[in-house]
């Protein structure tokens, strides 16, 4: 368990927007792997991007072939790369906790700011070091450490009469005798609204599904298109729910607000290597998105989109094809998907994402995989509607109401019609049409309908 939760904590202290590098730095197509590999011959960071390549696989470009992508990141880090170092770490904490020293003794000779972001990383389970070390890695000018200390702070912060600023700047950085006062900008996830669903919790003190894994993306604040009206506050309260009400325990919870594209690449990656340290047939995954969808128009697939993405080109956003395979992949027990996002190309309220569209799409149908039922706020060319007067997404009101109502007993069978029922309602007293889909993997048959995710 020890080993579990190392690895989830890392995950968190990065906001799971962290990747075993930049995206600019992978290789987009065959010509750009071939020289990569060559550079690899001298160069160790390039040794160990090649690693990273093969233990993750890139669609187009290179299979995943995890033994090969081991082997290298071995030389690599037996040579003196630190980020190589700190990977071989996070595959077994244990067994190569060695590599661990390593990575810390060359991240402190570094000094820099990235180096600094990765020593906080390491040292993410003595939390008041690793907000240390982030103020370090955020002072010296490295961007993604706010994005961290952003994480932390509405983890633990947010609501409290402390400000976001006030609370970094308490923190003592490395090295620092006078505090370094820092101009920060507003951190993105807040809880804006209270409705009787953000109150009063049935708690579960006992936080025993430890076998549970939930993967919670809220996207609200996109770059080139309107944002999405209470998608980090539907989001932020769906993994509260998961913790206190379907007693999940922290780190079991992993909470992504403002989700690039790299974030998710790089955290599903996580997820499914963190599946392979669960025996088999004992881990169940939540997967939760609140955010825009996007269709490809040629294609009609459907596609989640991060917050740096364009409407207009779905090769930098999520299928949910992928992300049905990526999750199916890790033979987990049973798979739950919440998507608070229509794929119509419609905004969350009136009008369309892309300027030259004036209609909405109908996207393809796509069916789950494995053990897995998918619960999507929408059908079809419909459009997924705030809930104005509760502060949430009205799929996503009406989900957290039943968790509530039911102390997370419910049955997926129960929400389902609760669902169903209560969000065409409210969607029609609006004079708006908004009809929930539930689909299951054609292999569960109605096997599905007894589950429960506490």
């Amino acid at each position: 368990m020890k080993r579990l939760t190392i690895v989830i904590l890392c995950m968190l202290v990065a906001t799971l927007s962290a990747q075993a590098q930049s995206d600019e730095e992978l290789p987009k197509n065959s010509k750009e792997w071939k020289a990569l590999r060559e550079l690899a011959q001298t160069d160790l960071h390039a040794q160990y991007l090649v690693a990273y390549c093969y233990l993750t696989g890139i669609k187009g470009v290179v299979a995943q072939q995890h033994e090969k992508g081991k082997s290298i990141l071995r030389k690599a880090a037996d040579a003196g790369s630190p980020d190589a170092c700190r990977v071989m770490y996070k595959m077994d904490p244990q067994k190569y906790y060695s590599y661990r020293q390593r990575a810390e003794q060359l991240y402190t000779e570094d000094g820099g700011g990235e180096a600094c972001y990765y020593m906080a990383e390491l040292l993410v389970d003595d939390k008041r070091t690793c907000q240390r070390w982030l103020k370090t890695s955020l002072i010296k000018g490295y961007r993604r450490a706010q994005t961290a200390l952003e994480s932390i702070y509405n983890n633990d912060w947010s609501g409290s009469s402390t400000s976001f600023e006030n609370w970094v700047n308490g923190i003592l950085a490395i090295g620092e005798t006078d505090n370094t006062e820092i101009q920060l900008e507003k951190p993105k996830a807040e809880i804006k609204y209270l409705s009787e669903v953000d109150l009063n919790l049935p708690e579960d003190t006992l936080r025993k599904n430890v076998n549970t894994i939930a993967l919670v993306v809220g996207n609200e604040n996109y770059k080139s298109v309107p944002p999405v009206t209470f998608a980090l506050n539907d989001a932020s309260m769906f993994a509260e729910y998961c913790k206190r009400v379907l007693g999940l325990p922290d780190q079991n919870v992993v909470y992504l607000p403002d989700a690039t594209y790299g974030s998710l690449v790089g955290t599903m990656a996580d997820i499914k290597y963190l599946a392979t340290t669960f025996p088999d047939s004992t881990l169940n995954i939540i997967f939760y998105y609140a955010g825009h969808g996007v269709p490809n128009e040629k294609t009609k697939d459907a596609y989640l989109m991060p917050v740096d993405a364009d409407p207009q080109r779905t090769n930098i956003c999520y299928s949910i094809g992928k992300l049905i395979s990526d999750l199916a992949s890790t033979k987990a027990r049973s798979i739950v998907l919440f998507i608070d996002a229509c794929f119509s190309g419609a905004l969350r309220g009136e009008g369309v994402l892309a300027e030259n569209r004036g209609v909405a799409i109908k996207v393809k149908d796509t069916v789950p995989k494995g053990n897995m039922v998918m619960f999507s706020s929408a059908m079809g060319d419909e459009t997924a509607w705030p809930y104005k007067e509760k502060g949430h997404g009205t799929f996503t009101y009406f989900l957290l109401k039943k968790l509530q109502q039911s102390n997370g007993e419910a049955s997926l069978d129960e929400l389902s019609d609760y669902l169903l029922m209560n969000v065409r309602r409210q969607s029609a007293l609006n004079l708006k049409r908004q009809t929930p889909s539930i689909v299951p993997a054609i292999e569960l048959g109605e096997e599905w309908r007894n589950w429960k995710m506490k």
